[in-house]
């Protein structure tokens, strides 16, 4: 193997040995807890299905790619690649809805109780399960293209408006329909983008509000632990992982509907950093969640007969 697709491989691998792990033990995490609760918070039941998707993302993404890179040609045919795009193409959108659905939903949180949001509060646990199902809808119908024009691989020298994504091409009948697929898909990622920048926003503004009131109650360091502090800083974290990793999928996005021929690679760095969220979230969520932490951390301490005692970890 060439060194590309050596290269390919290692990082394909290396969000496989950190994605899924990570994504599993989140899911696992918070399905041990709706278990013995009964039920979790709008803001769990976000980050759990946003966890679903990413690994979803890894699952569908990364293994065929790896092995792809690894010459395994045994299920690459026209109808596995229309399944494969379909699914890669809604979960990767549904990652940036889920991320914009947690930024929103915070923002209506410690929204005042002047604000004109804050009558949205009581109403937020009714909202949850209907955002999901119009976010699975309205992403699905924007990513059906990947059903209607894609591929297995095969020669595509002189084909016009052609992406090739290593083990599968994406075949557009014409230009209109290529440069027309690729401005939805970019106004839609823009929409979401948007609005995630203007509700992180607001949180910090809030948040930054709240300090000034309570500084002369507080020291600076029991401001800097308030639960609010730390869910601002878990938003600013998702979101620059967002802008930063998706920021490249779409300018990339961007440049390969203007040129007239898109290589290879330029399209395998685009699919790495629009994975590299999915597999890097987990990290973040077990991290900076208490919830999760505390599952993942040794929580009780047992007396066993005739010997000192012992520390049990839960999961």
């Amino acid at each position: 193997m060439d060194l590309p697709t050596i290269l390919k491989a290692a990082s394909n691998l290396l969000l496989i040995a950190v994605g899924i792990p990570g994504n599993l033990i989140v899911l696992l995490v918070f399905g041990h807890i709706g278990c013995v609760e009964r039920k979790l918070l709008p803001a769990d039941s976000i980050i759990l299905m946003m966890t679903f998707v990413h690994l979803l993302i890894i699952l569908n993404r990364g293994i065929p790619e790896t092995l792809f890179s690894l010459n395994y040609r045994g299920f690459y045919n026209s109808s596995t690649c229309k399944f494969l795009i379909f699914i890669y193409r809604t979960t990767r959108a549904m990652s940036m809805s889920m991320t914009f659905l947690l930024s929103a939903y915070q923002s209506i949180l410690i929204a005042p109780a002047t604000s004109r949001f804050s009558c949205l509060k009581p109403k937020l646990p009714t909202l949850i399960l209907p955002s999901f199902v119009f976010l699975w809808l309205l992403d699905g119908a924007t990513s059906i293209h990947g059903i209607l024009y894609t591929s297995q691989i095969r020669n595509i020298t002189g084909l016009k408006f052609t992406l090739n994504l290593s083990y599968c091409i994406v075949e557009y009948p014409d230009k209109e329909s290529y440069i027309g697929t690729g401005t939805m898909v970019l106004v839609r990622d823009l929409f979401f983008v948007f609005f995630m920048v203007v509700t992180s926003a607001y949180i910090l503004f809030v948040l930054y509000r709240h300090r000034q009131q309570v500084k002369g109650i507080r020291s600076s360091e029991q401001n800097q632990n308030t639960p609010e502090m730390r869910a601002a800083k878990i938003v600013v974290t998702f979101i620059t992982l967002y802008v930063v990793f998706f920021g490249v999928d779409n300018i990339t996005w961007v440049y390969t509907l203007t040129a007239q021929k898109v290589t290879v690679d330029l399209n395998n760095v685009r699919v790495f950093f629009s994975s590299l969220y999915a597999s890097v979230s987990p990290i973040v969520v077990i991290a900076s969640n208490k919830k999760v932490k505390s599952k993942l951390q040794c929580t009780k301490t047992v007396k066993i007969p005739q010997s000192k005692t012992t520390t049990v970890c839960t999961v």
